[in-house]
């Protein structure tokens, strides 16, 4: 027989998980009594559900006797096949000929699900959404999470490690436990009496003490000597007026592997390469988390830099194909993804990148005509010059800075340009050659609109708005003009000059952008300011302890000030995924590794030394790693991949599959 999975509508497995981890946020109140409570926060977007019913269809040939049977995780489902219809738990047998399997169910607490054991009509991607549905023919939704009749698809799949406080401190007003990292699962605790206990965690010292204003604020109910709680994010608990507890707790993730890899002759660049994809472990579960303490929510902007990370690190296709959808929501759209312009365009481009390095075309099928759809929601909200101008209910974000924001900003214009680009390499993929057209006009429109519009000879950039005559000039725009190669050579120089190394222009101050400026610098040759911003800016936060990386960071402040944000205390996360970038850095610049082709079909590797004297390590491909290591003296690839190209000083080496090439420079 075929290996069965659960199927559903596609896109209610993502709909469903989204839903409920969109709204488990919660926040701390002290009141005047002194009490501490911890209450729902409510999303800041439309949080959309499943498909409560659906119906998915097969038409095949079989050449000898199937039987099949049929369950789903709903009493109110039937199977029908040809005409006669059957309930949950038949066994049918099929003779040979051609036969049509349709299965039907509905579910109010929940999505319907099906598994139909057999051979040729064993439950998988091949089902599609039945006629009468608006989204007739596509694909039914899967998982390689749920392939076993016993698995429940509404229950996400995490694996679990027992954890224990390294540490244990008895204090005046109560006990402090650290658990000598940041984590994130249940917590229980153990008193030898009941009743209600108010637990704080921190993900510092200082914020579990501070049971005023710590953000994360246990109100438990102790029955029967124990309590435990939801997954929460902590590195340290404290419990007031209390000095009996046994405090334990479960890690919960999600068992990526991390076959990408990266070491040099610097350990402290080592310690940050781990730190970095440990923050990444604790923020890929259901999606790709912004932050495991605060939010807990899926940011497109925040998910569209782990996308890159993953690819250096794991390779993982089905997170990114569950973030994507999640993002996307369910139709109708009526606002951008997190109401944020730059992100509904980073989607966009998100789906091509995926494609360029899984080769996963049967999700690039199932998902180009809902990039269609978004397009057609994204050109009702252009100007009458095409462009993108704010509109009252979006949120234009780009980086927390200060731009001329008044009219269409360039930095809009650079993304949305890039989305058009990535529809038409879509668009050519699937042979879609009335929409390559349209999208590659768009593509080169925009462009050229962005070069004659924006650019300031005086000042030698790109300025933030061509309208409002102020002139203004930051860096966010001129890095996405070098990164997207979207200016002349000779702009791009000025660019360098005026903008990159100039003090004056405003500087990068989140790890958000610290992305793309690092990305754009390793583009244009910088690898020093690289390395220099690696050691200042990244190794700065583990020098101060951090185990994970936080979503801010500045040199400047000291002491408590590194928690402030967003005008709270402890607001800001210092378990943050967009700060993982290194990971990226390291494994496209200094061991060279990237696609030229859609699936590694073709690649080059290019090693860059970087400030380090040797690198060594790996980067996943969809089948299999590359292996790079490189001194002053000899540059080593071994490859389970052909296709590849290996450049050193401008010359060029065939990297032939499972052959170790070496180079002696």
């Amino acid at each position: 027989m075929s290996k069965s999975k659960w199927i559903w509508y596609p896109g209610s497995f993502e709909l469903y998980h989204g839903m409920l981890l969109h709204n488990r946020r919660t926040s701390s109140r002290a009141y005047e009594d002194g009490s501490v409570k911890s209450l729902y926060y409510y999303p800041m977007w439309r949080v959309d559900g499943p498909r409560h019913n659906s119906i998915l269809i097969k038409t095949a040939e079989i050449s000898k006797r199937e039987i099949i049977e049929f369950y789903a995780n709903t009493e109110l489902a039937r199977i029908t096949v040809d005409d006669t219809s059957y309930p949950v738990g038949a066994k049918i047998t099929l003779e040979p000929g051609r036969h049509t399997v349709c299965v039907q169910g509905f579910k109010e607490c929940g999505f319907p699900c099906y598994y139909i054991k057999g051979n040729v009509f064993a439950s998988d991607r091949t089902y599609l959404v039945e006629e009468r549905d608006e989204k007739a023919g596509r694909h039914a939704g899967e998982s390689e999470l749920y392939t076993e009749l016993n698995d429940n698809p509404e229950v996400f799949k995490f694996a679990y490690t027992p954890i224990f406080p390294l540490v244990t401190e008895r204090l005046e007003g109560g006990t402090l436990y650290d658990f000598g990292k940041e984590s994130f699962g249940p917590v229980t605790v153990k008193i030898p009496k009941d009743g209600y206990v108010d637990i704080f965690l921190g993900e510092s010292r200082e914020e579990a003490l501070d049971t005023k204003y710590s953000q994360i604020v246990l109100n438990a109910n102790i029955e029967d000597g124990s309590y435990t709680s939801l997954p929460v994010a902590f590195r340290y608990i404290y419990i007031p007026n209390v000095f009996d507890a046994t405090v334990t707790a479960s890690l919960e993730y999600l068992p990526l592997e991390s076959k990408g890899s990266f070491k040099c002759d610097n350990e402290e660049i080592n310690k940050l390469w781990e730190v970095c994809a440990y923050t990444m472990l604790l923020n890929s579960r259901e999606a790709f988390f912004d932050g495991i303490k605060r939010d807990r929510w899926v940011w497109g902007g925040d998910a569209y830099q782990s996308f890159f990370v993953n690819y250096y690190l794991a390779n993982d296709k089905e997170i990114v194909k569950r973030t994507i959808r999640m993002l996307r929501g369910a139709d109708p759209i009526f606002k951008h993804i997190n109401t944020i312009c730059d992100y509904t365009f980073l989607w966009l481009c998100g789906i091509w990148e995926y494609y360029l390095y899984t080769g996963d075309r049967s999700f690039l099928e199932d998902i180009y005509p809902e990039m269609l759809d978004m397009w057609n929601f994204i050109s009702g909200r252009l100007d009458k010059d095409s462009l993108y101008e704010r509109k009252p209910d979006d949120w234009v974000f780009i980086d927390w800075s200060t731009f001329d924001s008044n009219g269409p900003m360039c930095a809009e214009q650079m993304l949305l340009c890039r989305a058009c680009q990535c529809i038409s390499l879509c668009a050519k993929e699937l042979g879609d050659v009335d929409t390559v057209s349209e999208f590659e006009k768009r593509h080169l429109y925009i462009k050229e609109q962005i070069n004659q519009r924006y650019w300031s000879d005086s000042k030698g950039a790109f300025i933030d708005d061509y309208k409002s005559g102020k002139n203004n000039v930051t860096r966010h725009a001129n890095i996405f003009a070098l990164l997207f190669d979207y200016t002349t050579n000779e702009r791009k120089e000025q660019i360098i000059k005026n903008v990159i190394y100039n003090k004056e222009i405003t500087p990068i101050t989140t790890p958000y952008f610290e992305f793309y400026e690092l990305d754009a610098m390793c583009a244009i040759g910088d690898f020093e300011y690289v390395t220099n911003m690696l050691d200042s800016y990244f190794l700065g936060m583990l020098r101060l302890g951090a185990t994970t990386i936080w979503e801010e960071f500045d040199p400047e402040k000291s002491g408590i000030e590194h928690y402030e944000m967003y005008g709270g205390k402890y607001e800001k996360s210092l378990c943050h995924a967009w700060g993982a970038s290194p990971i990226y850095l390291l494994g496209k610049y200094a061991l060279g590794v990237m696609p030229t082709g859609v699936g590694y079909k073709s690649y080059i590797v290019k090693p860059n030394l970087m400030s380090f004297n040797e690198i060594e390590g790996k980067v996943p491909t969809p089948n299999g790693e590359i292996y790079v290591k490189a001194d002053k003296k000899q540059v080593l690839v071994l490859s389970p991949i052909s296709g590849g190209t290996l450049i050193i000083d401008g010359k060029e080496y065939e990297i032939k599959k499972n052959e170790l090439l070496t180079v002696e420079l």
